[in-house]
């Protein structure tokens, strides 16, 4: 009876889930419409982000990311100056203003933590400001020393980057901090998925690096999973942040910064 209970409540709940639902109604308007062309061209729309909500393209286009950098082990990095982490793991204006809240990609943050405390590096370089349009007052890095220190993080180990708003700005404001110490030896930490884009422009300010890539997006399609099949806002999401960063790159060569 627990199994039939837990097959129907995995498989029945989806369909109260805003996108499910949005594709039945959707096909069902397709049955109101008049007119071939009506009907087609609101269909090339449903199926459009239907697409882009499936599990199978959002891996595919994140994997693409991914593919050329694999994980590497702490135990295999050198001993270095600093390890550099780029910022966009913290809600810069979360409602809860007590404590500062990770987001998807804390992996980053969490391995430049683990990377010092294995003695691989002698200071953390956390680079970000903000990001955010007309809210430039919240600084992404002030919110990171308040969680490196709670993690037993020596306030003379920290360094702190809070003038960048973007990728670019990341390599371009820590290369100074970085000539200004004399640092010689660096471990740069991102996503997997940033790492073409945030290495190119490291590479491009003559800072040579150790490669760290974490937070990996791309999952396992071989289990047959029933999430899998169904399409869902976290996939359309993985999809979008994987065509954001494919245009990040594109632009980026475009400018000159890789």
């Amino acid at each position: 009876m627990e199994s039939i209970f837990f097959l129907l409540s995995k498989v029945l709940t989806v369909f109260l889930y805003p996108l499910p639902l949005f594709f039945i109604f959707s096909f069902l308007f397709l049955f109101v419409l008049r007119g071939f062309r009506q009907k087609v061209g609101f269909f090339l729309l449903i199926f459009f982000l239907g697409v882009f909500s499936t599990s199978f393209l959002a891996n595919a286009l994140v994997r693409s990311l991914e593919k050329s950098y694999p994980p590497v082990t702490i135990e295999s990095l050198p001993k270095s100056d600093a390890v550099i982490v780029l910022g966009g793991m913290i809600q810069t204006i979360s409602s809860v203003k007590e404590r500062p809240e990770l987001t998807d990609s804390a992996d980053r943050l969490l391995d430049a933590v683990r990377i010092y405390k294995a003695g691989k590096a002698k200071k953390i370089l956390f680079t970000g400001g903000s990001g955010l349009l007309f809210a430039n007052q919240y600084r992404e890095a002030d919110l990171a020393n308040r969680i490196l220190l709670d993690l037993g993080i020596p306030k003379e180990d920290i360094l702190l980057e809070r003038e960048s708003r973007n990728t670019y700005e990341n390599a371009t404001e820590s290369a100074k901090i970085i000539t200004a110490n004399g640092f010689k030896d660096i471990i740069l930490v991102t996503s997997a998925f940033h790492f073409r884009r945030a290495s190119g422009c490291f590479a491009k300010q003559r800072i040579g690096f150790y490669a760290f890539p974490t937070d990996y997006r791309s999952f396992s399609t071989d289990s047959n999973a029933f999430d899998l099949w169904v399409p869902s806002p976290g996939f359309l999401e993985l999809s979008t942040l994987a065509v954001k960063e494919w245009v990040g790159i594109f632009v980026y060569e475009l400018k000159g910064y890789l």
